[in-house]
């Protein structure tokens, strides 16, 4: 008896504890945006924060940072701002006194400021800190004294470091258009085939089938490879004896090109350099390791018999 009227008491406390956070999440009337802009019609976005300045502009379908250096962006993180210019909605106008705007981070020296271009006009608005419910943030429109709680937390989508904004994208490619791979090493070269659906493998004299799980690890990641960070400053020749150079041949007769040394002493990252790249990039040692295969890594693995089981003594 007493351990049911203590599930009930459980039951009862966590449903309050539902209806309390359900009662604190906020009520966001669609009627009521903090600002008008069209999400499709975005041109360019131009971010300033205490820390960086950052420019971005719509080419066609695709995005490009164009300050403080030229690069395609990351789809992820602008689909993300566009997303949140979409979101916000007024809810509560908190106060229209200037003296408070350096209390909710809504002016040049505090706020996120943060300048829109649609094919009709630039909007711009500080976005400031998060509410202490973190649900709600505030907002401040550029020429206006009102400071508003806005539905969501929305600075982290618009205030980020330059790199994150950076397409730290190496490689796309279909998996199962990969015909050829050649890795380069100092002392040997090896290469791997795609026969009639068979990999072959020439390591100098030696030539066998290869295993198809070491293959598919190296196929894996070259459809779908990012760095971890980029490498802007290295020197041309830095790669001109590399550890590994890997050549991945497409059946469509496109070729990726990457080469790759250790970064630093502890050699738990390496750089990577891809021909006709804007840029070199920093990946993790574990990713080297799949795309430097010996021949020991492909070479088939001798499969494991059955053990018999123990037969039991007679008598």
């Amino acid at each position: 008896m007493k351990r049911s009227m203590v599930l009930v008491a459980v039951l009862v406390v966590l449903l309050g504890i539902y209806w309390l956070m359900q009662s604190n999440r906020p009520m966001t009337d669609p009627d009521r945006p903090f600002v008008q802009i069209d999400t499709a019609q975005v041109t360019s976005l131009r971010i300033e924060s205490s820390t960086d300045t950052v420019e971005l502009a719509r080419r066609g379908d695709q995005w490009f940072l164009t300050k403080p250096l030229e690069f395609p962006t990351a789809a992820r993180m602008t689909d993300q701002a566009l997303g949140r210019l979409g979101e916000m909605r007024k809810l509560t106008l908190v106060t229209d006194r200037p003296d408070r705007f350096r209390e909710f981070q809504v002016d040049d020296s505090t706020g996120v400021k943060v300048s829109v271009t649609d094919r009709k006009k630039t909007h711009t608005f500080y976005l400031g800190k998060t509410s202490p419910t973190a649900g709600t943030s505030y907002a401040r429109l550029d020429g206006s004294k009102e400071v508003w709680e806005i539905a969501g937390n929305m600075t982290p989508a618009f205030k980020r470091p330059v790199r994150d904004w950076r397409d730290k994208t190496i490689s796309e490619a279909d998996r199962e258009g990969f015909i050829k791979f050649t890795f380069v090493y100092p002392k040997e070269t090896i290469s791997a085939t795609l026969v009639d659906s068979v990999w072959k493998v020439e390591a100098g004299a030696e030539k066998f089938d290869a295993d198809k799980n070491q293959i598919s690890r190296v196929t894996g990641l070259l459809s779908r490879m990012s760095g971890v960070d980029f490498a802007d400053t290295l020197a041309a020749d830095a790669f001109d004896a590399p550890e590994c150079h890997l050549i991945a041949e497409l059946a469509l007769g496109e070729t990726l090109d990457l080469r790759l040394i250790p970064k630093g002493e502890d050699g738990s990252q390496y750089f990577l350099r891809k021909a006709g790249a804007p840029t070199d990039y920093v990946i993790y040692k574990s990713t080297a390791e799949v795309l430097m295969r010996k021949a020991a890594d492909l070479r088939p693995k001798p499969e494991k018999s059955a053990e018999a089981p123990p037969q039991k003594p007679r008598g």
